[in-house]
Formats: C-alpha cells, sequence, structure tokens
C-alpha cells in the first residue's frame, strides 16, 4: 500500500510545487491569514472535501472519511502564517507583501497538508478510519498565545475525536531529505520575559543624587547568570538570554526608568518554575538593594512539546518503511526553539518531526529575509505525513486494503 500513496504523491509533485510557491508569493501574518484561508478553503473544495472553517477566524480544517469512520482519527497539523521580515531573495515566486516572507517554511507546510490531503481523499475507498488535516494560523504569535491552545478551546480536537496527531517543520540545519524526531521533549519551552526597573533620575554629573536604574539593570543580568549555573542540575538544560536593555535618551542624564527584554528555554515544566522563581526573587532583591525598584512580567508561553513513544515508533516505522533507513534521523537531544505545537501534543498523542532542507555551501536559515528551499523536499514530507496518518489508523482500524 506504500507504493500506491507514494507513486500518487510523486504524480502530484508538480501540484505540491506549485501550491507551495503561490502561498511563498502571498504571505499573512499571525491572526490576519485571511486569503491564505481562502485559498485554502476554495483548494479543498475543487477537491470535493469536506471541511470547517473560522477556527480562531482564520483556521481551516480538511476532513478525509475513509470507508469505516468511526474507528479512529488521526490529525495532520500545518501552521499557516508567515513573518514580519522583507524577502532578500530574487526568485520568481518571492513575496508580493513588502515588510512580510514564509521566512519559517509555513508555506511548505501548507503545500505538504493540502497534498496529503488531495492524495488520502483519492485513495479513500483504501483505507478505513479519518484523518483531519488541521491548517493552523498563528503559531508565531508568541508570547500571545499562538493558534493551536486557541483551536483547541474551539474544539478543534473532536466531531470527530482525535486520537493521535502529527506535525512537521522544515529544518535547515537537518541534511536534505531527511526526517528526524525522537521519543520525549524534542522542543523546548518558549518563555518570554520583561523587566522594568524603576530608579531616580538625576543629572549624570551627580549620580549620588539619584538611583541609577542603568547599574541596576546591569546588575540584575549579572545575576541571572547564576540561575542556570547554579540552581540548575547539569545534566538539565537551559537558556536564559536577554535581547533587549533599553533606558535613557541622552548621554548626560541618568534615567528614572530602564527596561530589560528576555527569553528563558527549558525542556521540563519543574525546570521552568524553578528558573521563573530566581528570576523574580534575583529581579525585586538586586534592585530593592540599590534602592530601587523592578517589576518581572513573565509569560508562560509554549510549553515544552513532548512526542508521546507509541506515536513515535508508528512514525518512525512510516518514515523508514516511506522514504528508507537512510533518510530517517533518530534526534539525540531536542532543540531549544519553541513550537506551539505542545499544545496538541499535551492533548493527544502526538510526534512531530524536522524535514531536512539543508545543502552544503546554503546559508538559509530560519527567520532570515534569505531563507528559501529546494521545494522538491516536499513530496518527502507529504509521503511521511500519508504513510504515519495510514500506520497509526492501522493501530487501531482493520488493516489498509
Amino acid at each position: 500500500m506504500d507504493k500506491k500513496f507514494n507513486k500518487l504523491i510523486e504524480e502530484n509533485e508538480k501540484w505540491i510545487i506549485e501550491k507551495r510557491r503561490y502561498f511563498h508569493a502571498h504571505p499573512e501574518p499571525s491572526r490576519k491569514e485571511h486569503n491564505t484561508s481562502k485559498k485554502i478553503v476554495k483548494i479543498l473544495d475543487e477537491l470535493d472535501i469536506e471541511y470547517q472553517s473560522g477556527y480562531y477566524n482564520t483556521g481551516v480544517v480538511g476532513l478525509i472519511r475513509g470507508k469505516k469512520n468511526n474507528c479512529k482519527t488521526i490529525a495532520i497539523r500545518c501552521d499557516i502564517d508567515a513573518l514580519e521580515i522583507g524577502e532578500k531573495n530574487n526568485v520568481e515566486y518571492a513575496s508580493k507583501e513588502k515588510g512580510l516572507m514564509h521566512a519559517c517554511g509555513h508555506d511548505g507546510h501548507i503545500a505538504m497538508g493540502l497534498g496529503a490531503a488531495k492524495v488520502l481523499n483519492e485513495m479513500k475507498d483504501k483505507f478505513k478510519g479519518n484523518i483531519k488535516i488541521i491548517f493552523q494560523p498563528a503559531e508565531e504569535d508568541a508570547p500571545n498565545g499562538g493558534g493551536a491552545q486557541y483551536m483547541i478551546e474551539e474544539e478543534v480536537l473532536k466531531a470527530p475525536d482525535v486520537d493521535a496527531i502529527i506535525g512537521m517543520h522544515l529544518w535547515p540545519n537537518l541534511e536534505f531529505g531527511k526526517v528526524a524526531t525522537k521519543s520525549g521533549v524534542i522542543m523546548g519551552a518558549s518563555d518570554p520575559f520583561t523587566i522594568n526597573i524603576t530608579g531616580k533620575g538625576v543629572h549624570a554629573s551627580q549620580p549620588y543624587l539619584g538611583i541609577d536604574p542603568i547599574v541596576i539593570g546591569a546588575e540584575i543580568i549579572s545575576n541571572i547568570q547564576t540561575i542556570v549555573s547554579r540552581n540548575i542540575d547539569p545534566f538539565e538544560q537551559a537558556v536564559i538570554s536577554i535581547g533587549v536593555f533599553k533606558g535613557g535618551t541622552r548621554y548626560n542624564a541618568i534615567p528614572e526608568t530602564v527596561t530589560l527584554e528576555g527569553t528563558v528555554r527549558t525542556f521540563d515544566d519543574s525546570i521552568r518554575e524553578i528558573i521563573y522563581e530566581k528570576l523574580r526573587n534575583i529581579t525585586e532583591k538586586t534592585a530593592s538593594g540599590l534602592g530601587g525598584k523592578a517589576v518581572l512580567d513573565y509569560i508562560f508561553s509554549y510549553p515544552p512539546l513532548i512526542n508521546n513513544e507509541k506515536v513515535f515508533l508508528s512514525a518512525k516505522k512510516a518514515i523508514i518503511n516511506s522514504l528508507g533507513e537512510n533518510n530517517f534521523v533518530e534526534l539525540v537531544r531536542p532543540a531549544p526553539t519553541g513550537e506551539d505545537f505542545a499544545f496538541f501534543a499535551k492533548k493527544k498523542p502526538a510526534c512531530f518531526m524536522w524535514l531536512g532542507t539543508g545543502k552544503k555551501g546554503e546559508e538559509k536559515q530560519l527567520h532570515s529575509p534569505y531563507f528559501d528551499f529546494d521545494d522538491t523536499v516536499l513530496k518527502q514530507g507529504v509521503k511521511v505525513f500519508v504513510n504515519t496518518a495510514l500506520e497509526l489508523l492501522n493501530d487501531r482500524c482493520d488493516q489498509v486494503e
């Protein structure tokens, strides 16, 4: 059966690439994917695929019902939003929207989801069970929460109830065409924070008459470095980084306020809590000790993304069967980047995977104005989506015919 589905995917490769290039040329940011949503609906209509739209305003869900649709439902999730980055690639399908581009590969994710939907719909008399294709908005919308949790609140995992869910992300640091995943934590929690520091502004020549929030900010940053090195087990992993130190308007005036902004990346919820408490204590007490005041605004954003072992094993089997053993990579450690698919993985058994786009001599990283990829790789992703979904259906339904 793998050969039949894979042959059909190969035959639809041009169609899949055309869809990817359309969406690449027409990017829309988080929560504003209105035309993207309409185009997805139009394509599903043309394919005569049942769908529901309007999840978190712009989300769409296609539903392919097999011959016996009450035995199991598997979901495939694809994110659809772009980034506020101006594209610098000189290609015919470059973004037509100033200051916006698909710099994180979500155009490819949409195309893979549509390709999987097309193939599965054409072969729906060959399998038993249901397959949902979830086109999710606002994955890039941290720290606002991401679209996944809002779609969950709007019952995207119900009617019919989803038994397991899979997702995939293009990955330039992985060799082209290979698929990597692992059991357990595969991506980290991503928590942004802001520290607002208040002192007393004075002339820079008379610092003794004021309270310098810049010095307080520098001390807080220095003290933060002890959180991981002195409070976290060295066999655990965590990252705390400050990306913004903002304050003052003149060289000769000590400002009244300073703002720090940063991020925490962790792989375990208990470590996440420890870091939050230590960060709050250091922030408040360092400022107090220097005569000022500091308030931590910490957002528990995307949680760690944890793959279910059983779903991982099904995905591993499907990857090897459809792409060959040489194209499967079992990861040793997770990535510190965040992904709101984690919310789905907290609700249902799940497996998230990386699809390699990396080629020697090419430096086209995610979230770069130069990000692009050879879209012949998309057929690999569609094969994995389709074959993993069928493998998971087979776990409860009768065998695919």
